[in-house]
Order: structure tokens, then sequence, then C-alpha cells
């Protein structure tokens, strides 16, 4: 499988992995052949791309760091969770504990375990979903994102449960946002953007109030955009000054927002996202946190197109942890030829970039 942008994507292509409408059912399923139609839908619901199955990728695999089913599962869980709260915050009411800590866990525990179990943790896949339900693909992520860097960072289940709730919660506060400045397309007046920047205090409100979650959990969500020098909110927290959670959380939502098509942004590469967080860890993020995450995400991952520095064009075959930046790649118009980077005194050539076949 390769992965292609929507605007690169011809009639008569066949799909690799499914493509979900806005009740997630499946609109096509894997190896059924794309339409205009379809096209058009994708589009529509804003997708910056999806993987199809050709001559070109035969046999590559993109691998998710958890189970697809899974993924959309709690996709749909945490739709229907923060419909929930979004109800109970305009009626004014609470939730009774046990309710929203068995919803909770029902979404948290199966990522958990499935992060866990997976040997070969590595996000080495561009993630699918539509701009329409950007929030609740967007929580999911980052609280996926966040486990994993807990995973490898030694914390326990007890922690690493507190650090997905506070990750899948930490923009919960948004629920008592207007519409019209939250998916606003133009540049937010300085009013506008003091009114989103509530959201973290809000939500650290209604989370203490309404759910039974941890103080530390609760500080987690609160402290998602604040920043390593100090220049984040609500606190303008510095360095330990910041829990672990928040600093954790704050690398997870960046990376999965900047790697995310928006209405009023582009979706960027992994590459880019990655040296872009790279340049500002010690700034922005926790450097020692960046570090364990720089060793999870591959920056080309498989079955994306590349070009190294002599012009010759690629792609990439597969990507192992720890060595994120040096995938296996097969020479595009040959693919019987091999090409392994990771042996720099064999071939001293770098990837340039991404580039769209």
């Amino acid at each position: 499988m390769r992965y292609i942008k929507t605007e690169h994507l011809k009639e008569g292509m066949a799909l690799g992995i499914p493509f979900y409408g806005l009740a997630f059912e499946v609109l096509k399923d894997a190896g059924e052949v794309l339409s205009a139609q379809d096209l058009e839908v994708l589009d529509e619901l804003g997708y910056a791309g999806v993987y199809v199955d050709d001559a070109l990728s035969k046999g590559i695999e993109p691998d998710d760091i958890i189970p697809h089913d899974m993924r959309i599962n709690a996709v749909r869980a945490t739709r229907d969770f923060f419909a929930e709260a979004e109800l109970r915050a305009k009626k004014g009411g609470g939730a009774p504990a046990k309710d929203t800590r068995d919803k909770q866990m029902d979404i948290i525990m199966p990522i958990i375990d499935a992060l866990l179990k997976n040997q070969n943790r590595i996000v080495d896949v561009i993630d699918l979903k539509s701009f329409d339900y950007y929030k609740y693909y967007h929580a999911v992520n980052v609280a996926v994102l966040s486990i994993l860097i807990g995973i490898e960072s030694g914390l326990g289940r007890v922690q690493l449960y507190e650090l997905g709730t506070a990750s899948l919660l930490h923009d919960v506060g948004n629920i008592f946002i207007p519409k019209s400045i939250l998916n606003k397309r133009g540049k937010l007046t300085k009013e506008e953007f003091e009114i989103i920047k509530s959201h973290s205090q809000i939500g650290f409100e209604y989370l203490r109030e309404n759910f039974d979650i941890s103080i530390e959990a609760c500080m987690g969500a609160l402290q998602h955009h604040e920043r390593y020098n100090g220049t984040g909110y609500p606190g303008k927290l510095k360095r330990d000054g910041i829990s672990l959670y928040g600093r954790i959380i704050a690398i997870a939502e960046v990376y999965d927002a900047l790697t995310s098509k928006r209405p009023f942004r582009s979706q960027s590469s992994p590459s880019f996202s990655m040296n872009y967080m790279d340049e500002n860890a010690g700034l922005l993020f926790d450097p020692d946190v960046f570090e364990v995450f720089s060793g999870l995400v591959s920056l080309y991952p498989s079955g994306t197109c590349v070009e190294l520095d002599d012009g010759t064009r690629c792609i990439t075959a597969g990507n192992s942890p720890g060595d994120t930046a040096t995938p296996r790649l097969r020479k595009l118009g040959d693919l019987s030829i091999t090409i392994d980077l990771q042996d720099g005194e064999e071939d001293e050539r770098i990837i340039a970039g991404i580039i769209d076949i």
C-alpha cells in the first residue's frame, strides 16, 4: 500500500484501508475501486489522503500502532462520550461517577493493553480522518501517543490509565466554547483567542466536578498548552513546574495537530512536524520526553514516496523503532532494488523529502 493525498487520487485506484462516513459506516472497503463519486466524497469529508494498493507498493503493509478497528471504535465511543458530556453541561448537571469511569475505561484500557502487547511500538502510518470529526480522532490519537510515550518512559498501569484519561479528555473544555470561534477559518481576534485559551481552565474545573478522575489526570489535562520555557497557558509554568502528564500530552497534542488537515490549515508531513518539534525541544517541549517520542515516530512512514538527495525516487518499505529517520526503501521504476540508508558507510545518500506521485 502507499499513501496518496486526496488531490492526487485517480478514479480506478484500489483502496488499501477503508474510509468512513460521518456515522462511522464503511463508505468504501479495502480492495474496492475508487469511483469519481468516491473522490468527491473524500474531498467533502476533508480526508487529507488515503492508502491505495497498487503495483508500486506491492507487499508494503503499513501497520497501525493499535488495531484499526480498535481505533475506529475508540473514536466512535469518544464521540458518544463527548456528546453526553455536552448534553449534561447544557443541562447544568453532572454525571454519576461510576457511569463516567466505566466509559473512560472502555476506551482507555483496550488501548493500553494493545500497546503493551505490541512488540514493534512505532508510529509508522499516516492517520486517516475526516476533519468534520477531527476533535474525536484528535482525542483518541493524543491518548494513543501519550500512552505510548508513557510506556516507553516506564510508567505503571495506574499511571498509564491516568495519563490516557487526561489525554483523551484534554480538550473537553471546548464544549463550552462557541462553535463559531472554534471553527473560524480566518485569523482569530485577540478577544477570540482569549476565549479559546479559557478551555483549559474550564475543562479542568468540569473534570474535577463531574468525572471520576484523579487530580493528577485533571492537572495533565489543564496543562496541555503549557510550554517548557514558560510561554504557554493558562499558568505560564516552566520546566518541572509542569506535571509529567502535562509535558507528555503537550508533545502528543502538537504532533497530532500538525499532522492533521484542518479547515484553516493543510496537513504537515511527519518529517516536517518532527523536525519542527525537534528544533523546539528544550524551548517549547521537554527535551527528555521529546527524545523518547522521537524514537517512536517514523519520519517517512511505510507507503510514502520519497526522493533522495541525488534525485532517486523511492517508496518506503518499512521502519524500525529507535531508527526512525532511515527507513528501508525500494527504488521506484525497479522495485527489485532495495536501498539501505542505515549503513552510512555503504550508502551516504539522505532523504530530501516526501513527494507526491
